[in-house]
C-alpha cells in the first residue's frame, strides 16, 4: 500500500499497488463485529463496502475536482494551510496537495456515503488496540517463551532491566498514538476518545516519559481532524537481524532451519517461521567454525550444564562473524569490557597452576613461566568429563 510521505506524512493511500498484507489488514477491520448490538443495517453496509468501493471513490474524484478548482480559487488570494500536530507540538502548515494531483485516503471511502456506527463503538477500538499490541509483541519476540525472559530480565542489571521496560512502555505508547489517529479519521468524538485513552493508558501501567506524550496530543486533540496527526512506526520495523539458512546437525541431511541473529539473541525458527530455540549472548559459552566442513558450533550454558549446538551451513564464515560482531555491540551495549572470563586451571602432567582466559578470539592459557594462545580455528572441541576440562586441538590434545 502506498503512502503519503510529504511532510512525513503516513497515512495509507488507496492504490492499485496495494500489498496482500493491506488488504487482509482492510478486510480484517472492514468485516470485524465487535458484539451483538450492531444493527444488520451497519453490519451490512461494512461488509459491502468493498463492493460498492469503485463507486463510492468515482463520487469523491468527482468531488474532488470541484474542491480542486475551489482550491485553486483560494490559491489566488493566497496559499491554504491547516493544523497538524507533529513531533509534541500543534503548528500550522501550507498543503501541499498540488491543482494537478489528486489524493484519496482510505478513511475517506469508509466515510464517504454512510458512517458505519461501528466506528462509535469503543469496544471495538479496544480490541483494535489489544490485537494491535498481540501482533507488535509477537513480531519483537517478547510473547516467545515468557518463563525464559522473567528468568532473564531477574537476573540483569538495573540498567538494563529500567532498558526492557522502556521498550515496553515505548511499543504501548506508540500504539496508542496511532489508535489516537485512527479514531480521529473515523470522526470519532472527543470526548469519548479522551475518556477510552486515558482507561487505556491506566490499564497499560505506561511510565510518565511516555504517558505525557500520549496526554499532550489528548490536550490538542480538538483542534485536529482527518490526517492531521503523524503515525508512528512500530518497533518491529526498526529490528535489525540478518538470517541464515542452517541445518541441524553437520551435513545437509537435518532438518532446515533459519537462524536469525538480532541485536541481544540468536532466534532459531523451524520452516513454518515458528521459534523453536532463543540464545542470549550472555548465556553463550563459546563458539567455533570450520571453513572445511562447514559446519559453526555453539556452547550455551544450561542451568549447570552445557550444551553443544552444531549446525552446517554454506556461509558458515559469514554467520561467525555476524555473531561475532553482534555479541560484541551486545556487550558494548550491558557496558561488559569482555565476553568469557578466567577460570583458575592445572595443568595434569606438570601440576603446573594457572589461568585459562576466555575471549572471542581463542583461548589463553597463562602459567608463572609460560603462557599459550589458542586460535579459535586451531581448537577442534572442549568439554568437561568429571571436573577434569578437555581441550582438544587439530594437533594434540591438553588436558587441564
Amino acid at each position: 500500500m502506498q503512502q503519503a510521505t510529504n511532510n512525513n506524512n503516513q497515512h495509507a493511500i488507496i492504490s492499485p499497488s496495494s500489498t496482500d498484507a493491506d488488504a487482509d489488514d482492510i478486510s480484517s477491520i472492514v468485516s470485524y463485529q465487535t458484539d451483538s448490538s450492531i444493527s444488520s443495517k451497519d453490519t451490512n453496509s461494512v461488509r459491502s463496502f468493498s463492493a460498492r468501493l469503485a463507486y463510492e471513490f468515482d463520487n469523491l474524484s468527482m468531488k474532488s475536482d470541484s474542491a480542486s478548482s475551489a482550491v485553486a480559487a483560494a490559491s489566488d488570494e493566497g496559499s491554504t494551510s491547516y493544523m497538524r500536530y507533529r513531533n509534541r507540538k500543534l503548528i500550522r502548515v501550507d498543503s501541499d496537495i498540488g491543482d494537478d494531483e489528486e489524493r484519496i485516503f482510505l478513511f475517506e471511502g469508509l466515510l464517504a456515503k454512510e458512517r458505519s456506527k461501528l466506528w462509535d463503538k469503543m469496544q471495538f477500538w479496544e480490541d483494535v488496540f489489544l490485537d494491535a499490541v498481540a501482533m507488535e509483541r509477537d513480531a519483537v519476540g517478547m510473547d516467545q517463551g515468557p518463563i525464559d525472559m522473567i528468568e532473564r530480565y531477574r537476573a540483569l542489571n538495573p540498567s538494563e532491566k529500567k532498558r526492557l521496560v522502556d521498550e515496553e512502555d515505548r511499543l504501548l505508547s506508540t500504539m496508542l498514538y496511532n489508535l489516537i489517529s485512527f479514531m480521529v479519521m473515523m470522526n470519532v468524538e472527543c470526548k469519548e476518545i479522551m475518556r477510552k485513552v486515558r482507561r487505556l493508558l491506566g490499564k497499560s501501567h505506561v511510565g510518565l516519559a511516555y504517558s505525557s506524550e500520549i496526554n499532550m496530543l489528548l490536550d490538542n486533540l480538538r483542534s485536529l481532524q482527518g490526517v492531521a496527526i503523524d503515525l508512528k512506526p512500530c518497533g518491529s520495523r526498526h529490528i535489525r537481524k540478518q538470517s541464515f539458512v542452517v541445518h541441524a546437525g553437520t551435513d545437509t541431511n537435518g532438518d532446515v532451519l533459519f537462524m536469525e541473529v538480532c541485536d541481544d539473541a540468536i532466534i532459531l525458527r523451524t520452516g513454518f517461521g515458528t521459534i523453536c530455540e532463543r540464545w542470549w549472548y550472555e548465556k553463550l559459552i563459546n563458539m567455533t567454525f570450520c571453513p572445511k566442513t562447514k559446519v559453526l558450533c555453539l556452547w550455551q550454558r544450561k542451568g549447570h550444564e552445557t550444551q553443544l549446538n552444531k549446525f552446517y551451513t554454506k556461509k558458515c564464515r559469514e554467520l561467525y562473524h555476524c555473531v561475532k560482531e553482534a555479541m560484541e555491540k551486545a556487550a558494548a551495549r550491558h557496558n561488559v569490557p569482555d565476553l568469557g572470563g578466567e577460570f583458575p586451571v592445572q595443568d595434569l602432567k606438570t601440576g603446573e597452576c594457572g589461568l585459562l582466559q576466555v575471549t572471542l578470539d581463542g583461548i589463553n592459557l597463562k602459567f608463572v613461566n609460560s603462557q599459550v594462545f589458542l586460535g579459535l580455528k586451531t581448537i577442534r572441541k572442549c568439554n568437561n568429563v568429571d571436573g577434569i576440562f578437555l581441550l582438544e586441538e587439530y594437533s594434540k590434545l591438553i588436558n587441564y
